[in-house]
């Protein structure tokens, strides 16, 4: 047996020996990793933080933090939002403005397979190249929700389609 080969067997042997030493499960690891990441709502003003921490139904919240005010999606990807956790029922619509009846909710094949005019879930999302949704334009996109209390609040965003472009 040549030096190297002896080399290569210690590196292995060490290499098991630490990789076995692990007591960590990979979701553990991954709820470790995730872990040091701040789970509130994600802060783009230099408004107070602690406003940040408010929900539907909480003293001083402001329905129109729901939603950005606008939201850019390439025409092959997946837009997916949330409404929050805390609240019972939601209600998304999606309608076109620049269309012959702006308040007329459009039809769209959601991500799960599902087909609806009105999204009822928590989550609203959208694998575009199969959604329905054209390309190079611009959608009108509300969500109704009711808080953990009975309060209702709604807001609205754009939903700007971009067509995905790739220059050699």
């Amino acid at each position: 047996m040549n030096h190297s080969s002896v080399v290569a067997i210690i590196a292995s042997f060490l290499f098991l020996c630490a990789v076995s030493g692990c007591n960590n499960s990979v979701d553990d690891m991954l709820d470790n990793y995730n872990g040091g990441f701040n789970k509130g709502y994600v802060t783009v003003s230099d408004k107070d933080e602690s406003e940040y921490d408010l929900e539907p139904d909480d003293s001083g919240y402001d329905s129109t933090r729901l939603l950005f005010d606008e939201y850019y999606v390439y025409d092959i990807g997946t837009l997916n939002l949330f409404g929050p956790a805390s609240c019972k029922n939601f209600k998304w619509v999606l309608t076109d403005p620049a269309g012959e009846d702006p308040s007329v909710p459009l039809t769209v094949t959601y991500y799960d397979g599902s087909t609806a005019d009105v999204k009822r879930t928590r989550e609203y999302t959208v694998y575009m190249p199969t959604s329905g949704i054209e390309s190079e334009h611009t959608y009108k996109l509300t969500l109704n929700v009711t808080g953990k209390k009975g309060g209702v609040y709604s807001d609205s965003c754009l939903i700007y389609v971009v067509k995905f472009y790739v220059n050699y």
